[in-house]
């Protein structure tokens, strides 16, 4: 009910108690109607960051790299961290009982 009586034209009309319709919810709704629609169906380009080498860091080779990347949208993606997967699954399968805790529980984030 309430598209169609926002998108066609009619003389004014009285609504439930108060509320009263006319024909400029036609040419005030429709558009923002439309726009919503768009808005939603328009899926964004997805996002991929820079990916640095962590070597590249260490030597220096990926600093003019790395400060284009941050200067631009500042997101940049490390790979090749050495020791980083095994410390991952370490810190995921520790987080259960971390987060299990006294002072993890009273943490007010």
């Amino acid at each position: 009910f309430f598209s169609r009586a926002i998108c066609r034209r009619r003389a004014p009309r009285q609504l439930g108690n108060s509320f009263t319709t006319s024909s400029i919810d036609h040419h005030i709704f429709k558009p923002m109607l439309g726009l919503s629609l768009y808005a939603l169906a328009a899926d964004p380009p997805p996002f991929h960051p820079v990916s640095i080498p962590h070597s590249g860091l260490v030597d220096g080779s990926s600093s003019t790299a790395l400060i284009s990347a941050l200067a631009s949208s500042g997101v940049v993606a490390i790979k090749g961290i050495p020791g980083y997967a095994a410390l991952r699954s370490d810190i995921l399968a520790a987080t259960p009982a971390c987060a299990a805790t006294p002072a993890a529980a009273a943490h007010t984030f």
